[in-house]
Protein backbone atom coordinates (compact mmCIF):
# COMPACT_ATOMS: atom_id res chain seq x y z
CA UNK A 1 0.00 0.00 0.00
CA UNK A 2 2.78 2.45 0.93
CA UNK A 3 4.53 1.45 -2.30
CA UNK A 4 1.50 2.51 -4.36
CA UNK A 5 0.92 5.65 -2.28
CA UNK A 6 4.46 6.94 -2.87
CA UNK A 7 4.20 6.38 -6.61
CA UNK A 8 0.70 7.86 -6.90
CA UNK A 9 1.66 10.90 -4.85
CA UNK A 10 4.67 11.67 -7.02
CA UNK A 11 2.74 11.07 -10.23
CA UNK A 12 0.32 13.71 -8.98
CA UNK A 13 3.06 16.18 -7.97
CA UNK A 14 4.65 15.84 -11.39
CA UNK A 15 1.28 16.27 -13.08
CA UNK A 16 1.46 12.86 -14.78
CA UNK A 17 -1.57 10.64 -15.51
CA UNK A 18 -1.95 7.22 -13.87
CA UNK A 19 -1.93 5.49 -17.27
CA UNK A 20 0.51 6.11 -20.13
CA UNK A 21 2.55 8.34 -17.84
CA UNK A 22 5.82 7.36 -19.51
CA UNK A 23 4.75 8.93 -22.81
CA UNK A 24 3.64 12.08 -20.99
CA UNK A 25 6.95 12.16 -19.13
CA UNK A 26 8.98 11.97 -22.35
CA UNK A 27 6.91 14.71 -24.02
CA UNK A 28 7.40 16.98 -21.04
CA UNK A 29 11.16 16.40 -20.81
CA UNK A 30 11.52 17.08 -24.54
CA UNK A 31 9.88 20.47 -23.99
CA UNK A 32 12.37 21.63 -21.33
CA UNK A 33 14.52 24.42 -22.82
CA UNK A 34 17.65 24.16 -20.67
CA UNK A 35 18.37 20.41 -21.04
CA UNK A 36 20.43 18.99 -23.91
CA UNK A 37 19.89 15.47 -25.29
CA UNK A 38 22.16 13.69 -22.79
CA UNK A 39 20.68 15.65 -19.87
CA UNK A 40 17.15 14.74 -20.98
CA UNK A 41 18.16 11.08 -21.10
CA UNK A 42 19.59 11.33 -17.58
CA UNK A 43 16.48 13.17 -16.34
CA UNK A 44 14.25 10.50 -17.84
CA UNK A 45 16.22 7.76 -16.07
CA UNK A 46 15.87 9.56 -12.71
CA UNK A 47 12.09 10.04 -13.07
CA UNK A 48 11.72 6.37 -14.03
CA UNK A 49 13.75 5.36 -10.98
CA UNK A 50 11.65 7.63 -8.75
CA UNK A 51 8.38 6.08 -9.92
CA UNK A 52 9.37 2.46 -10.66
CA UNK A 53 12.37 1.41 -8.57
CA UNK A 54 12.27 3.62 -5.50
CA UNK A 55 8.82 2.55 -4.16
CA UNK A 56 9.99 -1.07 -3.87
CA UNK A 57 13.23 0.03 -2.20
CA UNK A 58 11.20 1.94 0.40
CA UNK A 59 9.24 -1.20 1.22
CA UNK A 60 12.51 -2.99 1.93
CA UNK A 61 13.84 -0.08 4.00
CA UNK A 62 10.99 1.77 5.76
CA UNK A 63 13.29 3.66 8.15
CA UNK A 64 12.51 7.35 8.59
CA UNK A 65 15.93 8.48 7.32
CA UNK A 66 15.50 6.57 4.05
CA UNK A 67 11.90 7.73 3.63
CA UNK A 68 12.99 11.35 4.07
CA UNK A 69 15.92 10.87 1.70
CA UNK A 70 13.48 9.51 -0.91
CA UNK A 71 11.27 12.58 -0.50
CA UNK A 72 14.29 14.87 -0.92
CA UNK A 73 15.27 13.01 -4.09
CA UNK A 74 11.73 13.52 -5.37
CA UNK A 75 11.98 17.25 -4.59
CA UNK A 76 15.21 17.54 -6.59
CA UNK A 77 13.52 15.76 -9.51
CA UNK A 78 10.55 18.12 -9.21
CA UNK A 79 12.94 21.09 -9.40
CA UNK A 80 14.46 20.12 -12.77
CA UNK A 81 11.07 18.85 -13.96
CA UNK A 82 9.62 22.37 -13.70
CA UNK A 83 12.38 24.43 -15.31
CA UNK A 84 16.11 25.08 -15.31
CA UNK A 85 16.44 28.43 -13.58
CA UNK A 86 14.48 28.32 -10.32
CA UNK A 87 16.88 26.17 -8.28
CA UNK A 88 20.63 26.35 -7.47
CA UNK A 89 22.68 24.89 -10.31
CA UNK A 90 21.88 22.25 -11.08
CA UNK A 91 18.87 20.43 -9.62
CA UNK A 92 19.79 17.30 -11.59
CA UNK A 93 23.19 17.31 -9.86
CA UNK A 94 21.42 17.26 -6.49
CA UNK A 95 19.12 14.48 -7.74
CA UNK A 96 22.03 12.33 -8.94
CA UNK A 97 23.79 12.73 -5.59
CA UNK A 98 20.68 11.90 -3.53
CA UNK A 99 19.93 8.91 -5.75
CA UNK A 100 23.46 7.59 -5.17
CA UNK A 101 22.99 7.98 -1.40
CA UNK A 102 19.68 6.10 -1.54
CA UNK A 103 21.45 3.15 -3.13
CA UNK A 104 23.85 2.92 -0.17
CA UNK A 105 23.16 1.38 3.23
CA UNK A 106 22.34 4.09 5.78
CA UNK A 107 25.65 3.59 7.59
CA UNK A 108 27.65 4.33 4.42
CA UNK A 109 25.87 7.51 3.37
CA UNK A 110 27.82 10.77 3.36
CA UNK A 111 27.55 12.69 6.66
CA UNK A 112 26.20 15.79 4.91
CA UNK A 113 23.35 13.92 3.24
CA UNK A 114 20.87 14.47 6.05
CA UNK A 115 21.63 18.19 6.01
CA UNK A 116 20.65 18.34 2.31
CA UNK A 117 17.50 16.39 3.14
CA UNK A 118 16.51 18.75 5.95
CA UNK A 119 17.12 21.78 3.72
CA UNK A 120 14.95 20.37 0.93
CA UNK A 121 12.13 19.06 3.09
CA UNK A 122 10.17 21.83 4.70
CA UNK A 123 7.19 21.94 7.02
CA UNK A 124 5.75 24.86 5.06
CA UNK A 125 2.78 24.30 2.76
CA UNK A 126 1.82 25.09 -0.82
CA UNK A 127 5.22 24.28 -2.33
CA UNK A 128 7.22 26.65 -0.15
CA UNK A 129 10.77 25.84 0.95
CA UNK A 130 11.77 28.21 3.71
CA UNK A 131 10.92 31.64 2.35
CA UNK A 132 11.65 30.60 -1.25
CA UNK A 133 9.62 28.15 -3.33
CA UNK A 134 10.38 24.66 -4.56
CA UNK A 135 7.05 24.33 -6.36
CA UNK A 136 6.41 27.22 -8.73
CA UNK A 137 3.02 28.83 -9.06
CA UNK A 138 3.31 28.90 -12.87
CA UNK A 139 6.22 26.92 -14.28
CA UNK A 140 4.89 27.37 -17.84
CA UNK A 141 5.67 31.09 -17.70
CA UNK A 142 9.23 30.40 -16.54
CA UNK A 143 9.81 27.78 -19.24
CA UNK A 144 8.53 30.21 -21.87
CA UNK A 145 11.05 32.78 -20.61
CA UNK A 146 13.84 30.17 -20.76
CA UNK A 147 12.97 29.45 -24.40
CA UNK A 148 13.31 33.14 -25.21
CA UNK A 149 16.71 33.23 -23.49
CA UNK A 150 17.79 30.12 -25.40
CA UNK A 151 16.95 31.95 -28.63
CA UNK A 152 18.75 35.10 -27.47
CA UNK A 153 15.47 37.03 -27.33
CA UNK A 154 16.14 38.99 -24.17
CA UNK A 155 14.45 42.04 -25.64
CA UNK A 156 10.95 40.51 -25.60
CA UNK A 157 10.27 42.21 -22.27
CA UNK A 158 11.15 45.60 -23.73
CA UNK A 159 8.52 47.85 -25.31
CA UNK A 160 10.90 49.88 -27.46
CA UNK A 161 13.37 47.53 -29.22
CA UNK A 162 14.20 50.41 -31.56
CA UNK A 163 16.72 51.67 -29.01
CA UNK A 164 18.68 48.42 -29.26
CA UNK A 165 18.43 48.33 -33.06
CA UNK A 166 19.52 51.96 -33.33
CA UNK A 167 22.66 51.43 -31.24
CA UNK A 168 23.44 48.12 -32.99
CA UNK A 169 23.40 49.85 -36.38
CA UNK A 170 25.49 52.73 -35.06
CA UNK A 171 28.04 50.32 -33.59
CA UNK A 172 28.49 48.25 -36.76
CA UNK A 173 29.17 51.42 -38.75
CA UNK A 174 31.47 52.96 -36.14
CA UNK A 175 35.00 53.48 -37.49
CA UNK A 176 36.59 53.25 -34.06
CA UNK A 177 34.96 49.87 -33.43
CA UNK A 178 36.18 48.49 -36.76
CA UNK A 179 39.68 49.84 -36.19
CA UNK A 180 39.96 48.43 -32.66
CA UNK A 181 38.78 45.00 -33.80
CA UNK A 182 41.33 44.98 -36.63
CA UNK A 183 44.06 45.81 -34.11
CA UNK A 184 42.98 42.93 -31.87
CA UNK A 185 42.99 40.58 -34.87
CA UNK A 186 46.49 41.67 -35.85
CA UNK A 187 47.85 41.26 -32.32
CA UNK A 188 46.08 37.94 -31.57
CA UNK A 189 45.26 36.34 -34.95
CA UNK A 190 44.79 32.77 -33.72
CA UNK A 191 42.46 33.71 -30.88
CA UNK A 192 40.29 36.14 -32.83
CA UNK A 193 39.98 33.66 -35.72
CA UNK A 194 38.76 30.86 -33.45
CA UNK A 195 35.35 29.41 -34.31
CA UNK A 196 32.42 30.14 -32.06
CA UNK A 197 31.84 32.96 -29.63
CA UNK A 198 34.58 34.95 -27.92
CA UNK A 199 33.27 35.85 -24.45
CA UNK A 200 34.32 38.71 -22.28
CA UNK A 201 34.91 37.93 -18.59
CA UNK A 202 31.71 37.60 -16.62
CA UNK A 203 30.72 40.21 -14.05
CA UNK A 204 29.54 38.45 -10.87
CA UNK A 205 26.20 39.17 -9.27
CA UNK A 206 25.94 42.71 -7.84
CA UNK A 207 29.41 43.52 -9.23
CA UNK A 208 30.99 43.18 -5.78
CA UNK A 209 33.34 40.18 -5.81
CA UNK A 210 35.45 40.76 -8.89
CA UNK A 211 38.01 37.94 -8.65
CA UNK A 212 41.66 38.59 -9.52
CA UNK A 213 40.80 40.90 -12.43
CA UNK A 214 43.05 41.45 -15.45
CA UNK A 215 46.27 39.44 -15.45
CA UNK A 216 49.20 39.64 -17.84
CA UNK A 217 51.42 36.62 -17.15
CA UNK A 218 50.46 34.47 -20.15
CA UNK A 219 49.45 35.36 -23.70
CA UNK A 220 45.92 34.04 -23.03
CA UNK A 221 45.63 36.39 -20.06
CA UNK A 222 46.92 39.33 -22.08
CA UNK A 223 44.38 38.64 -24.83
CA UNK A 224 41.52 38.35 -22.33
CA UNK A 225 42.50 41.62 -20.66
CA UNK A 226 42.58 43.42 -24.02
CA UNK A 227 39.34 41.79 -25.17
CA UNK A 228 37.55 42.73 -21.92
CA UNK A 229 38.61 46.35 -22.44
CA UNK A 230 37.39 46.23 -26.04
CA UNK A 231 33.99 44.83 -24.95
CA UNK A 232 33.68 47.47 -22.23
CA UNK A 233 34.45 50.21 -24.76
CA UNK A 234 31.52 49.20 -27.00
CA UNK A 235 29.03 47.53 -24.60
CA UNK A 236 29.57 43.98 -25.86
CA UNK A 237 29.29 40.60 -24.23
CA UNK A 238 31.38 39.05 -26.99
CA UNK A 239 32.18 38.67 -30.68
CA UNK A 240 31.22 35.97 -33.17
CA UNK A 241 32.89 35.59 -36.57
CA UNK A 242 33.88 39.25 -36.53
CA UNK A 243 30.40 40.48 -35.64
CA UNK A 244 29.66 42.29 -32.37
CA UNK A 245 27.35 40.69 -29.82
CA UNK A 246 25.78 43.73 -28.27
CA UNK A 247 24.50 43.67 -24.70
CA UNK A 248 20.72 43.58 -24.69
CA UNK A 249 18.29 44.93 -22.13
CA UNK A 250 17.11 41.78 -20.41
CA UNK A 251 14.78 40.33 -17.81
CA UNK A 252 15.94 37.01 -16.39
CA UNK A 253 14.34 34.61 -13.90
CA UNK A 254 16.99 33.25 -11.47
CA UNK A 255 16.89 30.98 -8.40
CA UNK A 256 17.13 34.06 -6.19
CA UNK A 257 14.91 36.58 -7.93
CA UNK A 258 14.17 38.35 -11.20
CA UNK A 259 17.03 40.38 -12.65
CA UNK A 260 16.53 43.40 -14.89
CA UNK A 261 19.62 44.55 -16.79
CA UNK A 262 19.79 47.89 -18.61
CA UNK A 263 22.87 48.35 -20.85
CA UNK A 264 24.85 51.52 -20.35
CA UNK A 265 24.25 52.77 -23.91
CA UNK A 266 20.47 52.83 -23.46
CA UNK A 267 18.53 55.88 -22.31
CA UNK A 268 15.91 54.56 -19.92
CA UNK A 269 12.30 55.37 -19.16
CA UNK A 270 10.83 52.62 -17.00
CA UNK A 271 7.21 53.32 -17.89
CA UNK A 272 7.79 53.49 -21.64
CA UNK A 273 10.62 50.97 -22.08
CA UNK A 274 9.60 47.97 -19.95
CA UNK A 275 6.64 45.65 -20.45
CA UNK A 276 5.75 45.46 -16.77
CA UNK A 277 2.75 43.22 -17.40
CA UNK A 278 5.01 40.47 -18.75
CA UNK A 279 7.74 41.13 -16.18
CA UNK A 280 5.18 40.90 -13.38
CA UNK A 281 3.82 37.62 -14.76
CA UNK A 282 7.34 36.17 -14.85
CA UNK A 283 8.22 37.36 -11.35
CA UNK A 284 4.94 36.12 -9.86
CA UNK A 285 5.39 32.72 -11.52
CA UNK A 286 7.57 31.82 -8.54
CA UNK A 287 4.55 32.19 -6.27
CA UNK A 288 5.09 35.67 -4.86
CA UNK A 289 2.05 36.83 -2.89
CA UNK A 290 0.79 40.30 -2.04
CA UNK A 291 2.79 42.03 0.66
CA UNK A 292 2.43 44.81 3.17
CA UNK A 293 1.83 44.96 6.94
CA UNK A 294 -1.73 43.61 6.86
CA UNK A 295 -1.04 40.86 4.32
CA UNK A 296 2.20 39.75 6.01
CA UNK A 297 0.67 39.49 9.49
CA UNK A 298 -2.31 37.51 8.20
CA UNK A 299 -0.13 35.17 6.18
CA UNK A 300 2.18 34.43 9.10
CA UNK A 301 -0.83 33.65 11.29
CA UNK A 302 -2.23 31.27 8.66
CA UNK A 303 1.09 29.44 8.32
CA UNK A 304 1.27 28.96 12.09
CA UNK A 305 -2.31 27.65 12.18
CA UNK A 306 -1.54 25.18 9.38
CA UNK A 307 1.44 23.83 11.30
CA UNK A 308 -0.66 23.28 14.43
CA UNK A 309 -3.52 21.70 12.50
CA UNK A 310 -1.25 19.33 10.58
CA UNK A 311 0.52 18.22 13.74
CA UNK A 312 -2.85 17.58 15.43
CA UNK A 313 -4.15 15.74 12.34
CA UNK A 314 -1.14 13.42 12.40
CA UNK A 315 -1.84 12.58 16.06
CA UNK A 316 -5.55 12.02 15.31
CA UNK A 317 -4.71 9.59 12.52
CA UNK A 318 -2.32 7.71 14.80
CA UNK A 319 -5.15 7.41 17.32
CA UNK A 320 -7.42 5.98 14.64
CA UNK A 321 -9.91 8.86 14.81
CA UNK A 322 -12.12 9.44 11.77
CA UNK A 323 -14.78 11.82 10.54
CA UNK A 324 -16.10 14.42 12.97
CA UNK A 325 -14.25 12.82 15.88
CA UNK A 326 -10.96 13.46 14.10
CA UNK A 327 -11.73 17.14 13.55
CA UNK A 328 -13.08 17.59 17.08
CA UNK A 329 -9.70 16.32 18.29
CA UNK A 330 -7.80 18.61 15.85
CA UNK A 331 -9.83 21.61 17.00
CA UNK A 332 -9.07 20.87 20.64
CA UNK A 333 -5.34 20.17 20.17
CA UNK A 334 -4.69 23.11 17.82
CA UNK A 335 -6.64 25.58 19.92
CA UNK A 336 -8.72 26.64 16.91
CA UNK A 337 -12.38 26.75 17.87
CA UNK A 338 -14.84 26.00 15.05
CA UNK A 339 -18.18 25.74 16.88
CA UNK A 340 -18.72 22.38 15.21
CA UNK A 341 -18.20 23.69 11.65
CA UNK A 342 -14.92 22.08 10.62
CA UNK A 343 -14.67 23.42 7.05
CA UNK A 344 -11.94 25.90 7.98
CA UNK A 345 -9.95 23.13 9.68
CA UNK A 346 -10.22 20.94 6.60
CA UNK A 347 -8.81 23.74 4.45
CA UNK A 348 -5.92 24.28 6.87
CA UNK A 349 -5.21 20.53 6.93
CA UNK A 350 -4.94 20.20 3.13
Amino acid sequence: MKNNFFRERWLKRLGLPDSDWKESMQRHLESLPFLDASEKKSASAMILWLLEKLPARLLRDPTESTQRLAEAFGCACLAFWQCGSAFPAFPQNYAVHLQAQLKLPAAKRQPGTQLLVSLLLDASTDGACGLNRLELADADVVRASERLIGEGRFEDYIKLPEKFAEYDTRLREHRGFKHDWECLCQQYPARTAAAGILHRSLIPERNWERGPGAEFTSEDQCFQAAFDLFCWKYYLWGMKDGAPLLLKPSVVFTPYGTQIFIPGYMSFDARRDLDFRRINALHKARGVTRQGPAFSAGRIETVEKKKRVKAAKKQAIQKGLKGEARYDYISQKSGIRTQGDHRSLRRLAE
